[in-house]
């Protein structure tokens, strides 16, 4: 595993998070980053990485970014996962996949787990679990638009691995399952994104299951992460990233106000908010 010291600047390489958080946060973040090859399909897929500074003392999960379309791993550590990252003591792994549109009408490349990307993912989380005081148990993901077709299919692959995931504005999902139905997950989508009908159908699938999954679609919005869903996906996952026990919040996906009274929305349209930080959140428009 290659080792560097290195400021991790915001805009550095081009994905949909950064041009769509500009300046957010401070530009810059000095810490300890990696990189290193996994073998998949007689190639090698890179994984950028970066250590949370300082150290935790109660040790270091993982949280999965995976780009956009054939997007750049590197390019997704920005200043504003580092900064969170940092804050909730997480250590950031991001891939650099490719496929072609032939691949994927076939249902093949690293869009399906199943199909290889999800074993080359875990050999990554076996690199780093080399590191003392390293958790690659259970780990955190994130994606948007193709992130997020890796994000939930890896949640249906094994859903044992994953303690919560993050995934918005796909362009197709499986359907859920009750072993997937039972891990954490915020399913959002811009409300002008033609990718809207698909992720809510994926999200009330998950909710006829019983699945702790929460909704969150954003008026105005086309097909990309504006700061409005970024605060919400960090508030998420920094809960699950804590461990801290669930808050008794409730949310009506219809109006989007939040009460501590269950009994006050009808179960059709009720998310239960397990923190105040992410009921706070969600019912920030962009």
């Amino acid at each position: 595993m290659a080792l560097c010291r290195a400021a991790i600047r915001a805009g550095a390489g081009v994905s949909i998070w950064a041009v769509a958080i500009g300046a957010w946060p401070p530009p810059a973040v000095a810490a300890e980053c990696f990189h290193f090859d996994v073998p998949f399909g007689g190639e090698a897929v890179r994984f950028d990485g970066r250590w949370p500074e300082p150290w935790p003392r109660r040790g270091v999960r993982i949280l999965l970014l995976v780009p956009g379309y054939n997007g750049s791993g590197e390019a997704m550590l920005s200043a504003g996962w580092a900064h969170f990252a940092d804050r909730c003591g997480l250590a950031l792994l991001a891939p650099t996949f490719r496929t072609s549109p032939e691949e994927l009408k076939r249902r093949r490349g690293y869009y399906y787990p199943a199909q290889g990307s999800g074993e080359v993912i875990e050999r990554a989380l076996d690199r780093m679990a080399v590191r003392p005081g390293v958790r690659t148990d259970r780990i955190l993901i994130f994606g948007f638009s193709a992130g997020a077709h890796v994000a939930h299919r890896f949640a249906l692959w094994n859903p044992a691995r994953v303690e919560a995931f993050a995934a918005g504005a796909a362009a197709g999902w499986d359907a859920p399952t009750r072993a997937a139905a039972k891990v954490p997950a915020l399913i959002f989508c811009g409300e002008e994104d033609p990718r809207l009908v698909a992720s809510q159908e994926f999200f009330e699938g998950g909710l006829s299951l019983g699945a702790p999954w929460i909704w969150r679609s954003y008026r105005g919005m086309g097909h990309q992460v504006s700061p409005a869903m970024a605060a919400m996906a960090q508030a998420f996952l920094s809960h699950y990233a804590s461990g801290e026990k669930d808050a008794a919040n409730f949310g009506d996906v219809q109006t989007y106000d939040v009460t501590t009274n269950a009994e006050e929305i009808p179960d059709a349209v009720r998310v239960k908010l397990p923190s105040a930080e992410i009921a706070r959140a969600w019912q920030r428009e962009q």
